[in-house]
């Protein structure tokens, strides 16, 4: 039974309960966007700081093909940082509207993982900027440069002929990227959300054994299953590319086995 102290609503009340709170959680994102648009500036400085340690300071310039491009880009920029700025109090709005159903006891249980989640996402984030973004944005830029030589000089070279130019030598630089300003946002933006989303792994791990869904045991024993279950998730939220695949996947994993550990402590 519930408390004493719940109220109980009907459910057009339910329904202008939840009215309250979407108007709220959407005024919250509406301010995120605006803040992200004012320091737009500092935003995309922020999210290029990548690529330019993984070139040593010196980026390639991004480029636009269209011109409503670079609006549109910054627009959608500011929208995702925009709601993910307000995502506490998104998250905040979004409980008080769940927690009416809720029992005491259960209120109390979810309230712990709060804090804990804004905390390993904000960590999860910071840990693809600083760590995984530089190191496959210079992997795949020096890939390109270091495999793919110039062509050989055959007339002069070959035939005997004389030169008419002279050809860069191989791996100094004679294929270039061209990044594409819409691309290389959405490549930064989707991974860094992502990485935010996968460092809840613990968090889902220590709520499964606490609320009785499942056991440390049994998911011990399904390890090599989780493992292909995390690979499978990180190829579908990732770029097409190995490298990122393996960048999200094995923190995701030895997060989960951070999970089983806390759970393992906690049931003792």
């Amino acid at each position: 039974m519930p408390d004493d102290d719940d109220v109980k609503m009907t459910i057009g009340e339910h329904v202008e309960d939840l009215r309250r709170h979407l108007l709220r959680a959407m005024i919250a994102a509406a301010g995120g966007v605006i803040v992200c648009f004012i320091f737009r500036e500092r935003l995309f400085q922020l999210f290029t700081w990548p690529l330019s340690v993984a070139t040593g300071g010196a980026p390639p310039p991004l480029h636009f093909f269209a011109p409503p491009e670079a609006f549109t880009t910054l627009i959608r920029l500011c929208l995702v940082v925009g709601v993910i700025l307000a995502g506490p109090y998104i998250l905040w709005e979004a409980w008080r509207f769940i927690a009416v159903g809720l029992y005491r006891l259960e209120r109390r249980r979810v309230l712990r993982y709060i804090g804990p989640s804004i905390g390993l996402f904000v960590v999860g984030v910071a840990f693809f900027f600083v760590i995984v973004a530089p190191l496959v944005l210079r992997f795949f830029i020096l890939f390109a440069e270091d495999n793919f030589p110039a062509p050989p000089d055959w007339w002069s070279g070959w035939l005997g002929g004389r030169a008419v130019t002279t050809a860069p030598s191989a791996g100094a630089g004679f294929v270039k990227p061209i990044l594409r300003l819409s691309e290389y946002l959405h490549f930064v933006s989707v991974l860094s959300l992502s990485f935010g989303l996968a460092f809840q792994t613990p968090l889902v791990v220590l709520f499964g054994v606490r609320s009785g869904i499942v056991t440390v045991e049994a998911l011990r024993r399904f390890r090599r299953h989780v493992f292909l279950v995390i690979m499978f998730i990180s190829a579908i939220i990732t770029p097409p590319d190995w490298l990122s695949m393996v960048a999200m996947s094995v923190p995701m994993y030895l997060l989960y086995e951070a999970g089983l550990w806390v759970a393992k402590k906690k049931a003792r």
